[in-house]
């Protein structure tokens, strides 16, 4: 039996979720931890070392679209219909492993038996990315428009996209599990690079491609799922799966302090990348 921390956080805005991972990561002290949480207002954020310059960052403002960059790497995510896991770890839990992939694979474990809670079919798809799926235009920066590789999926289409860091020895690996079809509006703030057609065409064709490569928990599961449904299964599903006993918590004292500070950290990163507003 290994022992946990659970943490749901709810809903809060992007700035804040990010630094609530980063700082369970940044203090973490030897019990592993499974946060879930989602976003409001919705926001996009971007991989570690991505660009502003991709996103019509005036639209972003315009609609009330907060844009943050995450303490991991990877690709744009537009963040609205969907629950966010976090997963921090270290030396000593049974997922833990000194290479990126077997821990990727014992987390996805975890998530998939979750999902099996609710009869949703999935399956983990390790086979190496198509060729012809990648290159330098405008989609190539979007977590949801890439094939599904070392992913959950359905149907050989993505359904989590993930990420994972390491501060030391601890892991923080986040990701969104898709319960609707808001991530396809990242489309409307991208600024398109090839808009042959014009612009309102690329947009079209870029959501359709995204469609193609993904797929959410409601068009597929028997039953609507929401927020609560998915966290009581991923709360489940996990201590099933990896002998998991939970100790229901909330950040503490120092962790909070830390995220205060690095939440004014991501904002001004990404206010001095060029954010409108």
């Amino acid at each position: 039996m290994e022992y946990w921390r659970f943490i749901d956080s709810g809903l809060a805005d992007g700035f804040s979720n990010m630094a609530e991972d980063a700082a369970l990561a940044r203090c973490w002290q030897g019990k592993p931890v499974l946060r879930l949480y989602g976003w409001r207002p919705p926001a996009i954020s971007l991989g570690f070392h991505q660009r502003l310059e991709d996103l019509d960052l005036e639209r972003c403002s315009r609609d009330n679209i907060d844009v943050v960059y995450r303490p991991t790497g990877g690709r744009a995510v537009l963040h609205d219909d969907e629950v966010t896991y976090a997963v921090i770890l270290g030396p000593g839990s049974r997922l833990y492993d000194d290479r990126v992939m077997p821990v990727y694979e014992r987390i996805s474990a975890g998530i998939m038996a979750a999902l099996a809670l609710l009869r949703i079919p999935l399956a983990f798809e390790r086979a190496p990315a198509r060729k012809g799926t990648g290159g330098k235009n405008a989609l190539s920066s979007l977590c949801f428009a890439s094939s599904i590789q070392h992913e959950i999926g359905h149907g050989g289409k993505k359904m989590i996209g993930s990420a994972q860091r390491r501060f030391g020895a601890t892991v923080l690996q986040h990701g969104s599990i898709l319960l609707g079809g808001a991530h396809l509006r990242l489309v409307d703030y991208i600024k398109p690079q090839d808009q042959d057609g014009g612009e309102g065409e690329w947009r079209g064709r870029a959501r359709r491609f995204m469609q193609e490569k993904t797929v959410a928990l409601n068009e597929i599961s028997p039953q609507p799922l929401d927020y609560t449904a998915v966290a009581a299964a991923l709360r489940q599903g996990f201590a099933e799966r990896w002998g998991i006993a939970w100790s229901d918590s909330e950040l503490t004292s120092e962790e909070k302090n830390l995220a205060t500070e690095l939440r004014g950290e991501f904002r001004d990163k990404t206010t001095a990348r060029g954010q409108i507003g």
